[in-house]
Parts: structure tokens; sequence; C-alpha cells
């Protein structure tokens, strides 16, 4: 049943998802308090300047962030519907998405790397937009803008300029000027927040110093309990599964759709990373971890064949979230 609402772009699947979203989120919407983290010491420009209007333990941030989650989920059907590199137009990456993200009560709120991650889609979209280009494409200049503002929100979006380097070698031929772009781009908002800081100040020892708290500034301690680590150890098993699928079917996908897919995993290698090795991320980090996790995990389910497996994934997946996000408050 649920995977019959879920295959296809269903109304009833459009319903059910954002129901199930607000029961998993309701525990956490009567919730008054947050956990800190490093961002909250150390908040961005933009970040700060937004919690100014929408104050982080009220009732309305929490709301706003729980519709980002629902409007970004939907928002990977888009993506999907407009490059087609999955079998079908389905509900299930907005699914996936959503319900991961979720599972995190410490993300239950609004947060700058759920509002960064806006930047980095709309970045992504803009990448796989330039394979259509034969020659020099300006949407490598404006991927890498995005990022550079949505790093303004969240600092450690920053690495994440790595993946429009990637997609110049995997999508683009060689053209050095979309080299150039591609750093004139991420530099753009932030000689911006510089000048206004100089102008301001008279100084740049306020936004040098909060660069400085990122990069070498103490991290937050982690957030995972036991029952958090189960879940994750069952997530990693699907991804595995998954991606043990996904190898077997790229030898018959189309071109594009296997370049999308090599781009996929190099933002969850990305984000990954940066949890291991980067002293400030998080949990914070599973938002764009989640992103190509999501179609990973679409895929597999619409490559199955028996459909009781297939809803066995879809229900565990639901199960396990609304038991962390019930138990943990």
């Amino acid at each position: 049943m649920l995977l019959r609402l879920l295959k296809y772009n269903t109304a009833a699947g459009y319903l059910l998802i954002p129901m199930l979203t607000v029961i998993a989120w309701w525990p956490g919407l009567e919730a008054d308090t947050f956990v800190a983290m490093g961002f909250d010491r150390y908040p961005m420009p933009l970040y700060d300047l937004l919690t100014g209007y929408i104050p982080q333990q009220s009732l309305t941030a929490r709301i706003v962030a729980m519709m980002l989650v629902i409007i970004t989920g939907f928002y990977l059907i888009r993506f999907n519907n407009k490059y087609l590199f999955l079998q079908e137009r389905t509900l299930m990456p907005a699914f996936f998405f959503i319900f991961i993200v979720s599972s995190f009560p410490e993300l239950q709120r609004l947060h700058p790397a759920l509002i960064a991650f806006g930047f980095l889609l709309a970045a992504t979209d803009r990448l796989f937009d330039s394979y259509k280009t034969e020659r020099l494409s300006y949407s490598i200049f404006e991927a890498s803008f995005l990022i550079g503002v949505g790093s303004l929100f969240y600092f450690n979006l920053v690495w994440f300029n790595i993946l429009v380097w990637l997609a110049l070698l995997i999508l683009r031929p060689v053209i050095w000027r979309e080299w150039l772009f591609s750093l004139l781009g991420l530099a753009g908002p932030w000689v911006f927040f510089l000048a206004t800081d100089f102008f301001l100040h008279d100084s740049l020892e306020w936004s040098t110093g909060l660069v400085s708290a990122y990069i070498t500034g103490q991290g937050t301690p982690g957030f995972l309990s036991i029952a958090d680590k189960i879940w994750l150890g069952f997530l990693l098993l699907l991804i595995i599964f998954a991606s043990r699928r996904m190898i077997r079917s790229m030898s018959v996908m189309k071109v594009l759709s296997r370049k999308i897919f090599r781009l996929f995993f190099w933002i969850f290698a990305i984000s990954i990373a940066s949890y291991f090795f980067i002293e400030n991320v998080n949990v914070e980090v599973a938002v764009p971890a989640t992103f190509p996790v999501a179609f990973l995990f679409s895929h597999y389910i619409l490559s199955k064949r028996k459909g009781f497996w297939a809803n066995a994934i879809l229900w565990s997946i639901i199960a396990g979230m609304m038991i962390i996000v019930w138990f943990s408050w």
C-alpha cells in the first residue's frame, strides 16, 4: 500500500508525507529548548540577521524549519522530474529526505545548515544545467556564487565548492575560464561581506575572527545516543545494499544519469569527510548528506521486483524515525 502511494506522484502521497512530518515534529514543536551547536556560538552574518527577526527558540522558528524541510523534500521531486535520472516520476526522494533529516531531534529547529542547503541544491541544479551547454557556461559562476551566499549563513558550506570543481571534471570540457568563474563566484559574496565589515567597523577584525573561529575553533560535543547509532547503522546497511544495486545499474543508464549519480557520490563523500575532519561540523551535516542518499534509496526501491521488501524498508524508515524522535524529547 505505502509503496503504491509513493512510487508515483499520487495526490494521497502528497498529503501523507506532510501529515507524517507534522507527527514526527510534534514533540519538538512543543519543546521550548534546543541543543546549542558550534554555529550558535559563531553565527554567520546572514544567519545572525535572520535570527534577529525569528528567535531561535520560538515556535515560529520550528514551524519555519519544518516547512523548509517539507519544501526542500518536494523540490527533490522536481529535481528528478527535470533530469529524469530515476526510473519513474516518484515521491520517494521527498519521502527519504524528509524522514531521514527529521529523525535527528537536534535538527528539528531553524538552523543555518538547513537554510544553506537550499543554496547548495540550487547550485547543484545549475551544475547539471551546464552539461547542456556546448560553449562557455556561466552556470559555473552561478553555482559558486550560490555556494558563496549560502556560506554566509553556514560557513562550512564553503567546502562544497569542491563539488563545482568536480563537476568541471565530470560534466564539462576543459575551459580555463570556467575554472576562473568557479573562484570568482565563490569570492563575490565574501568580498561584499568583508567590504561591509570594513565600512562599518574600519577594520576586518570581526570577520577574520569569525572565519578563524570556524577553521581553528573547538567543535561541540557529539550528540549521538545508542539509539541514534543503531539507526545510523541501519541506514548504513541500506546504503551498502543500495550502492551495490547502483553499481550494477550504471552500465544501462544514460550518460547524464551516470554523471549525476557520480556527483551525488561526491556530495555524500564531502559531507562525511567534513564531519570527520572539520572540527566545527556536527550532526547538521546530515542535511547535505541525505540529499544523495534520498536518490540512492529511491533507485534501490524502484529497482526491487518484490513489493514486500520495498514496503518493509519504507515502513522501517517511518518506524525508526518515529521511535527516535518521540523517545528523545
